[in-house]
């Protein structure tokens, strides 16, 4: 089994290595969120396609540590995020999609 492609990325004077998600990473992450456990709503906001603790998933910090930095430090994190996790982030939109069609059903 190979291991995660990983990226270390220079955040102020600190290094965020952002990883790969693996697929039982993913569905872990989908599991938790159907858990409904409660989610800092400022966390799930910081970014329009990444909360801050999805960020985490995919880094060597956790939530805490990532919101020392400003959403601008943390762009080039996120970037990193984005190529390496393509398939999280494809997971991510379709349930954004799913949960907008759902919510727009049961308003009308």
């Amino acid at each position: 089994m190979s291991t995660a492609a990983t990226r270390a990325i220079p955040v102020g004077t600190e290094t965020v290595v952002v990883r790969e998600l693996t697929v039982a990473d993913v569905r872990n992450w989908f599991i938790a969120l159907d858990g409904n456990a409660e989610r800092d709503a400022l966390d799930a906001l910081v970014f329009p396609d990444c909360g801050l603790d999805d960020l985490a998933r995919m880094t060597d910090c956790d939530t805490a540590e990532l919101s020392a930095f400003t959403p601008g430090q943390l762009e080039p994190v996120l970037q990193a995020a984005r190529e390496l996790n393509p398939f999280f982030f494809r997971v991510r939109a379709a349930l954004s999609v799913a949960t907008s069609q759902l919510l727009a059903a049961a308003s009308s």
